[in-house]
């Protein structure tokens, strides 16, 4: 078995390394340009994925290919893609599938798929949470205060009695900072990850949020169960006449008797917007709701049509009945979505920080600390009032602020950027958080310029897409110059090809009219006395037996759908047997053989004196260019690809 599984790794090995070796033969050349054997496969196998009506064999295909690079070499030589119309067409279209390829590319992937995966679990967790200002760097002496706090927890003291006497989250008096449920897009992006990489009953080193320092326990975890619809029935937290907990007990003893519980819903809810309706509640996902114990007992449902026992919120007293629950989309139905959702989300911070990472990892940058120190002394108390503005010193054009790869930003640039941003950059809590800011954001957009230019050599597949793309214009471009404007404006030819070919034009004779087919004859000849009896001003339609097929047509005597002894005659024809059926046809009009006037046909000349005016024009390049094709190669592949 050992020496079986060596012999077929050999065999692929040499399958594979004699692809690779017919790919990278020379097919051809055109004035001494090689061009692979790989990239002629490529073409033709795209090409025999398309369906066609006429079959293209591997010996036209190559001419096809042989013809479209004559077009592309003189395109180049005749300096077409340095004309300011294709410049423009060409830069619009990279600028798109680069931004396309960097903001959806390998890294955005990896965090949409890590928020889906998320979003099939459901998370609770407490916290203790230490505020701290946004762009605070001294945060030494709160983060050992955590530390402190995880180690008494670690000691055995309760974590709901240190969070109350320690947590600055105001909901803890309430909640005793119980977080509840959670899945992605709920909470800042650093809670959540964290909370989700805890074991059930673990708790976190102090995580650094917006907020300030939290000390998270994870307190539970759950598959998702999608989306919820439910109703329910709900009583004021007061009433006059009875206490709103002995009715909602009486209401669901009704319930259990076997009552209908949207009728009870109709005719006891306190809910305005619901109870009409039977109580039903418009469906909600995890934290839809504003409230968390409504939530809760809804989620603990498992079945359709399970109901609680009644409980209380801040509203009243409830009791809810589950009448769906619907799963989660699959990943590829609700991918794009969460790619808008991610950018619009505290994840976007996220992606922006993995994608310059991944940048930097590829560019050099450099930051020059005297600039930043140069620029922090400059601050001075406009800055809190929008009204600060960089005035130049007389050298500091020939320094830089930032320098990625060979592209820097000089002292001028990064002034004047400054006071172009001061209104979404002045709101930081002080001068050197401004700097850094104006610093990450123009070291990310100029490494993204950078990468940009740089895209078709460090991705291959976004550089053979650009590549199809940019001969395809040139290509367009070429066609338009000396091929389809020259016949197309040419109405003097185009008239002498039609006085030439008149007859060519010729429209034979035509019936119009509905046409019957079935297999049966006598459901033909039910049909024949239906259409006698109707006159011609009656517009209403009958019914069709189910074994009959009515097309409106209109068809040449040499049409395939007709029989050859078809009678050309106004009015409802006989029955014809023809190709395994039968055949009737009501004729309303017969059309006269004619030669149409050159303005009906004026479009298919065109189309045919461009087709002879591209055979002309490859004749000429095939004239003016050396083309060399290697048959023996040719060959080869010609036995592969048609195996």
């Amino acid at each position: 078995m050992k020496h079986l599984f060596s012999f077929c790794i050999t065999l692929l090995c040499f399958v594979f390394a004699a692809k690779a070796q017919i790919g990278q033969e020379t097919l051809f050349k055109i004035n001494g340009q090689e061009y692979k054997s790989e990239e002629f496969i490529k073409s033709y196998q795209k090409n025999s994925d398309i369906v066609s009506a006429s079959f293209e064999t591997v010996e036209d295909h190559l001419e096809r290919f042989v013809n479209f690079h004559l077009k592309l070499t003189s395109a180049y030589d005749k300096h077409l893609d340095t004309l300011a119309s294709f410049q423009k067409e060409f830069g619009r279209y990279y600028k798109q599938i680069a931004d396309d390829y960097i903001s959806n590319g390998e890294v955005t992937e990896a965090v949409v798929k890590e928020t889906y995966d998320r979003t099939k679990v459901e998370v609770r967790a407490s916290h203790i949470l230490l505020k701290l200002p946004e762009y605070e760097e001294d945060t030494s002496s709160v983060y050992q205060k955590a530390l402190i706090i995880k180690k008494r927890i670690e000691n055995g003291e309760d974590f709901e009695s240190l969070a109350k006497q320690y947590s600055e989250d105001p909901s803890v008096k309430i909640n005793e900072g119980d977080m509840n449920w959670f899945n992605t897009f709920k909470m800042v992006y650093e809670f959540e990850d964290a909370t989700y990489k805890l074991d059930v009953g673990e708790v976190s080193n102090p995580v650094r949020t917006e907020f300030g320092y939290h000390i998270i326990k994870k307190t539970g975890e759950r598959p998702s169960k999608g989306e919820l619809e439910t109703a329910h029935i709900m009583l004021r937290p007061k009433d006059s006449l009875q206490d709103p907990e002995v009715k909602i007990r009486k209401i669901y003893k009704r319930l259990q008797e076997g009552e209908d519980f949207h009728e009870l819903a109709k005719q006891y809810s306190q809910d305005p917007n619901t109870a009409s309706k039977g109580g039903y509640v418009p469906a909600f996902s995890l934290g839809g709701l504003n409230s968390k114990v409504y939530e809760n007992k809804a989620y603990e449902l498992e079945n359709e049509g399970d109901y609680t026992e009644p409980f209380k919120t801040r509203f009243g007293w409830h009791i809810v009945k589950l009448i769906k629950n619907t799963p989660l989309e699959p990943y590829d139905e609700v991918k794009e979505e969460y790619k808008k959702r991610l950018k619009s989300s505290s994840r976007s911070k996220l992606l922006v920080t993995k994608i310059k990472e991944e940048l930097e990892d590829l560019y050099s940058v450099e930051v020059k600390q005297e600039a930043k120190d140069h620029f922090l002394n400059l601050m001075d108390s406009s800055l809190t009032k929008g009204k600060w503005k960089y005035e130049p010193e007389e050298n500091s054009t020939s320094s830089y602020v930032i320098k990625v790869e060979d592209s820097i930003i000089d002292y001028k640039t990064f002034g004047e950027y400054l006071g172009r941003q001061q209104r979404s950059l002045f709101d930081k809590p002080d001068p050197k958080a401004v700097i850094e800011d104006a610093i990450d954001d123009l070291v990310y957009s100029h490494l993204l310029a950078h990468h940009k230019t740089r895209l078709p050599e460090v991705d291959k597949e976004f550089g053979e897409r650009i590549e199809e793309y940019k001969n395809g214009i040139l290509i367009f471009d070429f066609m338009k110059e000396k091929i389809w404007e020259p016949v197309a404006e040419d109405t003097l030819s185009q008239k002498m090809y039609y006085e030439a070919h008149t007859t060519d034009f010729r429209v034979l004779q035509k019936v119009v009219g509905q046409l019957y087919t079935s297999k049966r004859k006598n459901s033909l000849k039910e049909i024949a006395s239906e259409l006698k009896k109707k006159s011609s001003e009656d517009t209403t339609a009958f019914e069709l037996p189910q074994d009959i097929i009515a097309e409106e047509v209109s068809l040449q005597k040499s049409s395939s759908k007709l029989p050859q002894k078809f009678k050309f005659e106004e009015g409802l024809s006989k029955i014809y047997k023809h190709s395994d059926q039968f055949l009737m046809m009501d004729v309303n009009a017969i059309e006269k053989a004619r030669i149409p006037e050159f303005e009906e046909v004026s479009g298919k000349i065109i189309s045919i004196l461009q087709e002879e005016k591209e055979e002309k024009v490859i004749s000429e390049l095939r004239k003016s260019y050396d083309v060399v094709v290697y048959e023996e190669i040719f060959k080869k592949l010609k036995d592969k690809l048609e195996k």
